[in-house]
């Protein structure tokens, strides 16, 4: 509610309704589209990724659609698509890929492979990770990647801490850390970057 009023300062919230989103619940999330089947407007507020984009929102969407119920998808700050146009990457050809394994092995793996299609298709590999394992994942990313490899490290976008650096993993080796307990989006591309 707080960005609500920040944008649109003179409107009364006392006269609306939220509820929180819990796509877990399945009759619930149907019970949410109920405004619509009686004509009127609802809409779908995320944090810092966009509705069914790294934040919840597809299942609702996919019920409105099912349900005959137009939608309509209005755009703000997406942290993913500021850190890919940010970057210098590849931002015509990349995947999101959301979050990592957690456990260590499967995403050591996962890494290999991502960077693996990276090379291969000439495609920008974004993904994220919470805070608390921002500086394993990291350490991995130096042990695991091609020196030869971008790393795009994007922390606190759209902040007044934002941080957005794209270096070659030779160099994040040889950089005092960059990393902190913060939200980060990650990009990587291989060095044969060729537009």
């Amino acid at each position: 509610m707080s960005f609500i009023k920040k944008i649109c300062p003179n409107k009364n919230l006392n006269f609306e309704n939220f509820e929180l989103l819990n796509e877990k619940d399945p009759i619930n999330t149907s019970h949410q589209l109920n405004p619509c089947l009686k004509g009127e407007n609802i809409g779908l507020l995320t944090d810092a990724g966009c509705p069914n984009i790294a934040d919840p929102g597809s299942l609702i969407v996919l019920l409105a659609h099912e349900n005959d119920i137009n939608v309509i998808p209005l755009i703000g700050p997406s942290s993913i698509f500021l850190a890919i146009m940010s970057s210098g990457l590849n931002g015509n050809n990349f995947s999101f890929i959301g979050y990592l394994p957690i456990k260590s092995g499967d995403r050591i793996k996962k890494i290999k492979k991502i960077e693996m299609i990276s090379q291969k298709f000439n495609q920008s590999q974004i993904f994220i990770e919470t805070p608390y394992r921002n500086e394993i994942l990291f350490k991995e990313l130096l042990k695991i990647l091609n020196k030869n490899t971008y790393l795009c490290v994007a922390k606190n976008i759209g902040s007044s801490k934002e941080q957005i650096k794209t270096k070659k993993i030779s160099y994040w080796k040889n950089a005092n850390s960059f990393i902190t307990k913060d939200p980060i989006i990650y990009i990587i591309h291989t060095n044969e970057i060729i537009f």
